[in-house]
């Protein structure tokens, strides 16, 4: 037998073909295009976004680093630099403390030296911003915006004298008074941490006294070259390194085991994405190779063999490739490298130099290889249909015929509607499993999104819009926050909330049924104060060192504070007892929890007081207030009873709620009250916003890019559906119209099968997108925020959903019924 070469005769079939059916064709393009882009600018993006948050969250942790050695010897710093696995090893010390700049009292301005190590590769980078350079001379000094801000510096200038008070950090740090200075100011950097702190060049350090193995000073900054370390890294690190006394090596030992439940969470995103992707491709594919098994048919039956009709539809696939791939990677090359830098752009001009993508080409080739997998996928099942027909089987093939008979009620409509969405049960769910994944997608990267907003996350770790502190309470004792004053800042318009924060020292004598145990615990710790037997033993007989060494703070809240006091002690307080004095509140010292005091009474006098007072121990909460005392943890009781024991409570701090968080006109309103105070500083959370918001600009940007990208997949995940069904249904229809349904009729019942796709898919994407959003945001909630979900973005997208769904099909048909039904009814191909 002679072998006939045909290949040319099915090119031309195939070409013929793939021209006749020009509006199907287009429908795979398109769904080809959306996939492809959908792959390339969500990861893109999505690379992009995570990137952000990388930095943000390096920023508000003030340095870039993996692990922490404390008091660091020069012997432990070689051998930290000299591992394998460390990429830089850098020293950092606090040696001094500003206590007042331009003789105004500040928030405890805490003053570093670090070597070039530490500033070149761990400071740098976490950094908003930066003008000038590290100190070099001994006069020089480098500031935080946050510390500028405390000293009343609104426009810092390099080179402006800034004469201060400060204490060296030393061996004699508590011996020796405050020593006066004037820095030169060398730059200013910006970073969110909130905290006011500088740098000093390294002859001003070592003329502190200070020393990088004294303890709490000094610390030396591990960053690795790999930052996925597992708690054996520590242990080998800690032996390799020789801890001395209380030496600590801080590290996250759940780092590994966080990153891999993380991974596997964006894991599961990406694979729903690519099911999404998947399904989009497959479900037009089928539906549109399915409405050719009669054309293929007839081809059978002039000779035409399963393998010659395979090799026709895999040459339309792969035109329809080479339309569709390229055209979906320039334009997520194009969203990812033009449009989102040119909004962050418009939203900020200061963007315009960081609004810059890298081009990933592994992603192109991901995006291109997937969506190119994906198409002969989804031929593959149609391509066996029609090879595996046979010519009569074909011919005659009209897909699932509706079950019953349609009736012209509204409710027959409705019941063919239902009856039409579901008659072929394989399509239905390809189509409602897209729709449903497309949508879960978007609600767990809203969750995403509204986790990481920059003011969500301050309200979670701020209970506060202003702090006020008064940094003249603790040794001048003077009562600056008075009461004509904050009853001046409550009526300010805006302001909802002013809770109070009195503190006195008090004298507590050893007892042991109270906190022998937290002693005990104590002296073993870290932060050990010395000799236990020696210092009890001074303690008990009232000895006036240890009496010192043992003081405290009383504290004390107003009613106001009283439910932020009781949550942290899990609401076991009774607010008519704590307010009459008879229970009281303990805090952690250091993380030492004095549980055992839980139920006992306590005895104890103010600090220049003779008469003793009794009160009972009824839980152990978080502290309000600001500064510290000895070692015996502060005692939290309520305003009305410290009232009744000192004549002049002094208020240590304010608390101050707006009615509008981040309201700008109420915060300055405020500040004007204390314009002329110059023993006060600020905790502000629009302050923290302000350093932030260029990152938050970007977040969101690249947030809303992704969720609209999503939102836009659903949409049009559903109309290329329909579009395709509505197509393909045309002779059907034709035929309905033809024996006496009204085209109005028709239009109905085309809306409600697209408002049943819509209902079930919203439904079922609630049903499985609540815990799967859940359990993504546990994986990535580094702030220990509580779960919500972003109810108004999720309501406007299923009422546009829904509305799409009602209007497309009835619109698609009435764009196909421009042809009369005879003419509908003779089509075969189109």
């Amino acid at each position: 037998m002679v072998k006939v070469d045909n290949q040319k005769v099915i090119f031309q079939i195939a070409k013929t073909t793939y021209k006749a059916n020009k509006k199907r064709n287009i429908l795979t393009i398109i769904a080809i295009v959306l996939t492809t882009f959908l792959i390339i600018s969500i990861l893109g993006i999505g690379i992009g976004y995570w990137n952000m948050l990388s930095d943000r969250s390096v920023k508000m942790e003030g340095m870039d680093y993996d692990i922490e050695l404390t008091e660091p010897t020069e012997k432990q710093v070689e051998a930290a630099g000299n591992m394998e696995q460390v990429k830089y090893a850098g020293v950092n010390v606090k040696c001094a403390i500003i206590e007042s700049a331009y003789e105004k009292k500040v928030a405890k301005t805490q003053l570093f030296w670090a070597d070039q190590t530490c500033w070149r590769d761990q400071c740098l980078p976490a950094f908003a911003s930066i003008e000038g350079a590290y100190p070099q001379k001994k006069r020089d000094l480098l500031l935080s915006e946050s510390a500028l801000k405390d000293m009343g510096i609104t426009d810092p200038q390099p080179g402006m004298k800034i004469p201060v008070t400060y204490y060296p950090l030393n061996e004699r740090k508590n011996l020796i008074d405050p020593l006066s200075y004037e820095f030169r100011l060398c730059g200013f950097f910006k970073d969110y941490t909130g905290r006011a702190r500088g740098f000093v060049s390294q002859e001003f350090y070592q003329d502190t006294g200070a020393k990088q193995t004294d303890f709490t000073q000094g610390s030396l900054k591990i960053t690795l070259n790999n930052s996925l370390y597992s708690q054996k890294t520590i242990l080998n690190m800690q032996e390799a390194l020789e801890l001395e006394n209380k030496q600590m090596l801080i590290a996250d030992d759940r780092m590994l085991t966080d990153f891999i439940k993380t991974m596997a969470v964006l894991l599961l995103l990406l694979l729903m994405i690519f099911a999404s992707g998947y399904l989009f491709i497959y479900n037009t594919l089928y539906i549109c190779v399915a409405k050719d098994i009669r054309y293929y048919g007839q081809l059978k039956t002039v000779g035409m063999t399963s393998v010659q009709l395979k090799k026709i539809i895999y040459l339309q696939a792969v035109w329809n490739s080479g339309f569709g791939i390229p055209i979906g990677l320039l334009a997520g090359l194009l969203t990812s490298v033009k449009v989102i830098p040119a909004v962050l752009a418009m939203v900020s001009p200061e963007l315009s130099s960081i609004a810059e993508f890298e081009v990933q080409p592994l992603l192109f080739v991901i995006a291109a290889l997937f969506s190119l997998l994906t198409v002969f996928a989804g031929c593959r099942k149609p391509a066996l249909i029609a090879g595996d027909c046979s010519p009569i089987e074909a011919t005659r093939y009209v897909g699932m015929p509706a079950k019953g008979k349609a009736r012209k009620s509204v409710n027959g409509l409705r019941v063919m509607a239902w009856r039409n969405m579901f008659r072929d049960k394989k399509q239905a769910v390809i189509i409602l499993a897209s729709f449903v994944i497309s949508l879960v997608i978007f609600l767990t990267i809203l969750v995403v999104i509204q986790e990481n907003n920059a003011k969500r996350i301050l309200d979670e770790i701020m209970s506060y819009d202003l702090k006020i502190l008064n940094e003249a309470a603790l040794e001048e004792r003077q009562p600056i926050l008075t009461q004509d004053k904050i009853d001046e800042v409550s009526g300010v318009e805006g302001v909802s909330q002013v809770r109070k924060v009195y503190s006195d020292t008090i004298s507590i004598p050893y007892q042991e049924e109270v906190l022998g145990e937290f002693y005990k615990d104590l002296y073993q710790s870290r932060y050990s104060p010395g000799n236990y037997k020696e210092d009890i033993s001074g303690y008990k007989q009232g000895q006036a060192l240890q009496m010192n060494l043992f003081k405290t703070r009383i504290v004390a809240i107003d009613e106001a504070g009283f439910d932020a006091l009781n949550k942290s002690t899990k609401n076991t307080l009774d607010r008519e007892q704590f307010e009459a004095g008879k229970i009281g509140v303990l805090c952690p010292f250091i993380g030492i929890n004095p549980k055992d005091a839980v139920g006992k009474k306590m005895t104890f006098s103010l600090e220049n007081g003779k008469e003793a007072h009794t009160i009972q121990i009824a839980g152990v909460g978080e502290n309000p207030a600001y500064f510290a005392g000895g070692y015996t943890p502060e005692l939290i009781v309520s305003e009305k009873f410290l009232k009744t024991i000192s004549k002049k409570p002094i208020v240590e701090l304010i608390d101050v709620d707006y009615s509008q968080s981040y309201d700008k006109t109420t915060e300055r309103s405020i500040k004007e009250i204390f314009q002329n105070s110059d023993s006060l500083s600020y905790e502000s959370k629009l302050d923290r916003y302000d350093q932030m918001l260029d990152t938050e600009k970007q977040i969101k940007v690249l947030g809303t890019g992704i969720g609209l990208i999503l939102a836009l997949l659903a949409v049009l995940n559903f109309v290329n559906m329909m579009a395709a069904g509505v197509q393909n249904r045309r002779q059907e229809l034709a035929a309905l119209e033809s024996i006496g349904m009204t085209s109005k009729q028709i239009k109905k019942t085309l809306s409600a099968e697209g408002l049943g796709y819509g209902v079930i898919s919203i439904i079922g994407a609630l049903i499985l997108g609540v815990p799967v959003s859940y359990m993504v945001f546990q994986s990535m909630n580094l702030y220990n925020m509580s779960f919500s979900m972003p109810i108004l973005a999720n309501a406007g997208l299923f009422l546009v959903i829904l509305l799409i769904c009602m209007i497309v099909p009835p619109w698609i048909y009435r764009v196909s019924e421009k042809e009369s039904i005879l003419e509908r009814l003779r089509e075969e191909g189109e």
